[in-house]
């Protein structure tokens, strides 16, 4: 026993602490027990818990370690002395050697027996759980009290059971709930996985068919109503990223965001005319899933605005409320899509045509706000309001936001990464099926992203390449990468760079593919030049004025001929080495004037060998300039015209000497 009792209000406020701790229903209850030993001076405490409909032992808690959890109970029910287990009233008994469990309440008549089990003192309190026995708790010492138990020791045993049997009540229904989110969780995986995959089966099949015999308004049905269907799911994935309020907020221009929106819907939809009007900056504290409000939205309003529909975006901001507005011109919102907003319900008979809405629902939920439809013959207007200090301090019902989940976090980015690559990033099954594709792939291989889904890898390659042996090569080994040519679906031959690795999720592998084709267009092109340029019959040199002096990065043979130089001689060098004493300074000057104010020059100046010999360069500098008209280089063109120059002069002689004959 405690040589110290506590005080009944100690006792309470000590158990007050214990239920509103963040701990397991266990630990609650050990602490408890742990409480009312000490309060009432017992040697064991015991908390029983008992199936509602057999009224068989599920679970035995006890402050006694030392013999298998419950030895004080056991003697106490062998003895007849323990009340049985459907007792719905407290049992209190000080002394068993004089007392009987019938006279205190109890259903068993029996005094203690001869054999009677050593402990004296015995209280019993039922756990009654929404009016069905649970269980009970008892506290048992070995010796006997001299008094009966105190009102406010019969209290706290009662109030001991009535919380743990609160606690028990919220535990069993978190459980119920998360046992019910974990299989909603995994249905809604398991199911989405397994229709995606067997929807792009049959698209691919069918686009093979409708390939092969020929389009047809039953192919074209199916496979239109195939993308309907792989698109619901991916709304449906995106649920959980919508209902998952632990992303962390971010502040957010909305203005900004309304614009590029916008801006990719009339990108897509070049018929719509779309309008935003507001203040030049609205900043609210938004989860990022608040982008997809705007996108649903406008593309709802597309859905319903007729072939050239006018869209209209009004943001309105006060000190304690933002209200967007998204109007447009068409016959109008229908009718089952209004109630599902307005009712937030649906019926068998009224339901949404699609997840469209109820994503913006929860989302503008999410975030303590509202929406609103009002369709009138003008067309229709969506409202939607969301409180400032709600989106700064926390939703309808503030809670703290905790930590994003790694796993959660790790998905929207591997999510982020495959739609915006500017890679070709594709996901196959182990046939090599297409089972997804990014907007980039799409490009690549000549095809809607959609329409990828359910092709074989093998029909975009050419047909001596061996798929099957290189796929299951892959397989095995896990990884490749290497450069390939594909096929895509206009017929173009296009050169990609890919990595692949198998089994990223067991079952599906993922292909990472950068088109190469126009690099190896550009390099080839370079490659021709430079060949010309190398083989060329007059020397050609290139400068890099970026770099102290203006020195030669490339010179051909012929300008190494030219002056008798070997290449490592010449490049790093100003061009002006092969100057000497003879070179006109004027001529000089005017080819550095026009190098100053980038402009070409063509003059004919003496310059001299490595061995000293003179020859005659007609030399041509021209500036290289970039998109931004920034000069990058100097190229050079030297021609040899000694030979020239010195008949010129010969002629030039001749004529003086017959001039001057003529004369005398």
């Amino acid at each position: 026993m405690s040589t110290t009792q506590l005080s009944a209000g100690t006792a309470r406020d000590r158990l007050d602490s214990i239920i509103r701790q963040e701990a397991p229903i266990e630990q609650q209850a050990t602490d408890a027990l742990d409480l009312g030993t000490e309060y009432l001076e017992a040697d064991v405490g015991v908390l029983v818990m008992r199936d509602p409909s057999t009224e068989a032992i599920e679970q035995i808690t006890s402050t006694d370690s030392t013999a298998d959890g419950l030895p004080a109970l056991d003697e106490l029910v062998t003895a007849g002395c323990h009340p049985s287990s459907d007792q719905k009233t407290q049992v209190a008994l000080h002394n068993l050697s004089s007392q009987s469990v019938a006279a205190t309440g109890g259903h068993h008549a029996t005094t203690c027996h001869d054999d009677a089990p050593t402990c004296r003192c015995y209280l019993y309190t039922p756990l009654i759980v929404d009016g069905t026995h649970r269980g009970e708790i008892c506290f048992v010492t070995q010796g006997q009290r001299c008094d009966p138990f105190t009102d406010g020791e019969l209290l706290f045993a009662e109030l001991t059971a009535r919380l743990l049997g609160h606690e028990l009540k919220c535990d069993r229904k978190e459980q119920r709930l998360r046992n019910q989110a974990n299989l909603t969780t995994v249905l809604n995986r398991v199911l989405r996985h397994n229709l995606r995959n067997k929807l792009t089966v049959i698209r691919g099949h069918t686009q093979a068919m409708s390939d092969q015999h020929g389009s047809t308004e039953h192919s074209e049905q199916i496979l239109e109503t195939v993308d309907q269907l792989i698109t619901l799911g991916d709304k449906a994935r995106d649920l959980e990223s919508v209902l998952d309020q632990t992303a962390p907020r971010e502040t957010t221009d909305l203005t900004a965001l309304a614009e590029r929106v916008t801006t990719s819907v009339t990108n897509s939809f070049p018929s719509v005319s779309v309008t935003t009007d507001g203040p030049e900056q609205v900043t609210v504290p938004v989860r990022p899933s608040f982008e997809r409000v705007l996108t649903e939205l406008l593309h709802n309003a597309v859905k319903h605005g007729g072939e050239e529909p006018t869209v209209r975006v009004a943001i309105d901001a006060t000190d304690t409320d933002v209200t967007m507005t998204i109007t447009d011109d068409g016959p109008g919102l229908p009718k089952q899509e209004r109630v599902v907003l307005e009712t937030e319900a649906e019926t068998p008979l009224v339901h949404g045509s699609g997840l469209g809405l109820w994503l913006v629902h929860w989302i503008v939920a999410n975030h303590g706000g509202t929406i609103t439809p009002r369709v009138t013959d003008a067309g229709t207007t969506m409202t939607v309001s969301i409180p400032r200090q709600a989106a700064l301090d926390g939703d309808a019902a503030p809670m703290a936001e905790p930590r994003v989940p790694k796993l959660t976090r790790a998905r929207d980015q591997y999510r982020a990464v495959f739609e915006e690559s500017n890679d070709a990033m594709i996901i196959t099954d182990d046939d090599g099926r297409i089972l997804d594709a990014n907007a980039t792939a799409a490009t690549v291989y000549g095809v809607e992203a959609a329409a990828l889904q359910g092709r074989y890898l093998s029909t975009f390659l050419p047909d001596d390449f061996d798929f099957a042996g290189e796929w299951a090569s892959f397989q095995t080994e896990g990884h490749t990468r290497d450069t390939m040519t594909i096929v895509n679906a206009t017929g173009a031959k296009r050169t990609v760079e890919y990595a692949a690795t198998a089994d990223v999720v067991p079952g599906q592998h993922l292909l990472v593919a950068h088109d190469i084709t126009d690099r190896i267009q550009r390099e080839a092109e370079l490659q021709m030049k430079t060949r010309a340029m190398d083989n060329a019959p007059i020397g050609i040199t290139i400068s890099d004025p970026s770099t102290d002096d203006n020195p030669l990065i490339y010179a051909n043979d012929k300008f190494c001929e030219q002056v008798g130089y070997d290449k490592s001689a010449v490049l790093g060098r100003n061009c002006r080495f092969p100057q000497g004493e003879a070179t006109d300074p004027d001529t000089v000057s005017k080819i550095r004037q026009a190098i100053e104010a980038a402009e070409p020059i063509t003059e004919t100046l003496r310059n001299y060998r490595k061995d000293g010999t003179v020859f005659w360069n007609r030399l041509t500098v021209a500036p290289v300039t970039n998109g931004q008209g920034t000069v990058t280089n100097y190229v050079g063109f030297q021609e040899d015209v000694t030979t020239l120059v010195e008949h010129n002069q010969e002629i030039a002689s001749a004529l003086n000497i017959d001039s001057s004959q003529s004369r005398q």
